[in-house]
């Protein structure tokens, strides 16, 4: 599902115009965006799940085409992990 489609999805089920359901979603998506970036380092829903920047540290690989060396730098980078009640939801049908 992308973007345009959870628009509409939440459109519909809250029978809103797809402007303002596009509006909501882009307002959640900056909220997160800024928490992380501004070092608050985590941002929780309830039971769906967590966001959070884990730290990569520099280290040395190579170039597939040229096989030379190269020094890959350290970057953040953000991480999903599910929640309980989102990890149950997916397994429930699986025993």
């Amino acid at each position: 599902m992308n973007k345009a489609q959870l628009t509409e999805k939440l459109a519909e089920r809250c029978n809103i115009p797809k402007v303002r359901a596009a509006s909501y979603i882009n307002t959640l998506v900056e909220i997160i965006s800024d928490a992380l970036l501004t070092g608050d380092q985590k941002v929780t829903l309830s039971d769906f799940g967590t966001w959070t920047v884990s730290q990569r540290r520099q280290f040395t690989g190579h170039n597939p085409k040229t096989r030379t060396q190269i020094q890959v730098p350290a970057r953040r980078i953000p991480v999903f992990r599910a929640g309980k009640g989102l990890k149950e939801a997916l397994n429930k049908d699986l025993g």
